[in-house]
């Protein structure tokens, strides 16, 4: 019986020493950027440290951070919950594992649209990131939580804590990745113009992912561009994995595309409806997994445990007080920190309440502003104040006093020269007569030529002095 006993126990250590390696392996395959793949091997590591997951618990909780990521890869959200909840609970001191396992929880909030959730759980990985001290991490988190506000049509609130990180944060990356999260809080406050130029920001600072380029398409069909938003949309079919990106790109191609026939739009209709098929069994599994971090949130915690420790501190009170007293002066300045950021973000929000009235009134000053330069224009024989005899100087002069609206016009497709003069004069107020003469036109096109200006950006002839005008006044 020793002898059956002895050899059990070497058995059960070499596993442990075999999952220690499994571990090991998958962290140096992380560390060089690749990822982990044997899901049979770091499944059986995970069970077989968790009857020692006290002793190795840094190795049970990367175990089980690698398992849910490769459950997540293989569409299993239910089981890959349950791994990244053994991670956020196992005892390790190592909080990166943790922060990155509560951003996969977060993330899986995120693609079930339980976007509060998100929020309050990408808060919780930021707060850990901090105890890790890695602040690149932090700033993602934060900016995560900027993206979630965004997905809850809270595009002020969003916009100020991109602007925070942008003040606070150096690294490259994440300046970048802000521009996208802006983007999506533009889109939601409608704001197409603002869509596009965080886009091309986005890309200037080298990420041409497809979600930016599905931006794009969506902001240009809602401005009814609507070959540039079937190209885009075409762009991001062709480089996008994500079933939600499908969906939304396979409506735009099936809506916006007007030289597909009823065939090829039957064929796109039938994709969406493939690809909204695997997004339901998807969703499925995600609330699955959501119901299953609600209950972890809600349960109450096995209070037996309490009565050990308890019975165990009357015996050493003294050792366990002086290693609590320890641990918390170590975690005191970040705990400060982490309250500091909390009311900062408080009273942030109040100043930015503030800036937005002073920008509603400086907004009612510059309308006041260009309407009264425009009326000075009207009077003017010429229009030599703004170069109007030197089309280059024209354009600059105009730039500069009516907010960049060549700038804005040709962003829009408006190239021509006569067009952007166009443009100019009827901003202006000019008549159809004064129009045609400074213009040298025949003042019975004048109207068409204002019409088919105006189409090109989703506006009318009629409509199109106040277009302009709202284009000045805009950022």
């Amino acid at each position: 019986m020793v002898l059956v006993a002895a050899v059990g126990s070497l058995g059960s250590c070499a596993r442990v020493q075999e999952a220690c390696g499994v571990v090991a392996e998958a962290d140096s395959l992380r560390a060089v950027g690749q990822a982990f793949t044997d899901s049979v091997a770091i499944a059986d590591a995970a069970e077989a440290l968790y009857p020692l997951r006290f002793v190795y618990p840094t190795e049970y909780a990367h175990a089980n951070y690698y398992y849910g990521r490769l459950l997540r890869e293989h569409g299993d959200h239910p089981a890959a919950m349950e791994a990244f909840l053994r991670t956020v609970h196992s005892r390790t001191r190592d909080h990166a594992i943790k922060g990155r396992s509560w951003s996969n929880i977060a993330n899986m909030c995120r693609l079930a649209a339980e976007h509060e959730l998100a929020y309050d759980i990408y808060e919780r990985s930021a707060e850990v990131f901090l105890q890790a001290q890695d602040t690149t991490a932090y700033y993602y988190a934060l900016n995560n939580m900027a993206y979630e506000l965004a997905e809850a049509k809270l595009s002020i609130e969003s916009l100020h804590l991109t602007n925070q990180i942008a003040e606070e944060c150096a690294n490259a990356s994440v300046l970048t990745k802000l521009w996208e999260t802006r983007a999506d809080a533009y889109m939601a406050a409608r704001k197409y113009d603002s869509v596009l130029f965080c886009v091309r920001q986005l890309q200037l600072g080298g990420n041409n992912e497809p979600t930016g380029i599905l931006f794009m398409a969506k902001a240009f069909s809602y401005l009814g561009i609507q070959d540039s938003a079937v190209y885009y949309a075409q762009m991001a079919v062709e480089r996008t994995h994500s079933w939600f990106d499908l969906n939304n790109a396979y409506y735009i191609l099936a809506n916006d595309d007007q030289s597909k026939d009823k065939e090829d739009v039957l064929q796109v209709a039938a994709d969406r409806s493939d690809v909204q098929k695997l997004i339901e069994i998807r969703q499925g599994q995600l609330s699955q997994a959501t119901q299953l971090l609600q209950q972890d949130l809600n349960r109450k915690p096995d209070l037996r445990w309490v009565y050990a420790i308890v019975g165990t501190l009357c015996v050493i009170a003294v050792l366990i007080t002086l290693y609590v007293r320890r641990k918390r002066r170590q975690h005191r300045l970040i705990s400060q920190q982490i309250e500091d950021e909390k009311r900062n973000i408080i009273v942030l929000k109040s100043q930015l309440h503030l800036l937005n009235e002073k920008q509603e009134h400086k907004q009612a000053e510059l309308q006041a502003s260009v309407e009264k330069l425009c009326a000075l224009l009207l009077r003017s024989d010429n229009l030599h104040e703004i170069g109007w005899q030197d089309y280059p100087a024209m354009c600059e002069e105009v730039n500069a006093r009516f907010n960049l609206l060549i700038a804005k016009l040709q962003m829009k497709g408006i190239v021509s020269e006569r067009e952007l003069r166009l443009c100019v004069l009827t901003l202006i107020g000019h008549g159809r007569a004064r129009t045609a003469e400074l213009l040298n036109y025949s003042p019975s096109g004048i109207g068409k030529l204002k019409d088919m200006t105006a189409k090109k950006m989703g506006s009318t002839g009629k409509d199109l002095h106040d277009f302009l005008l709202k284009m000045v006044l805009d950022e």
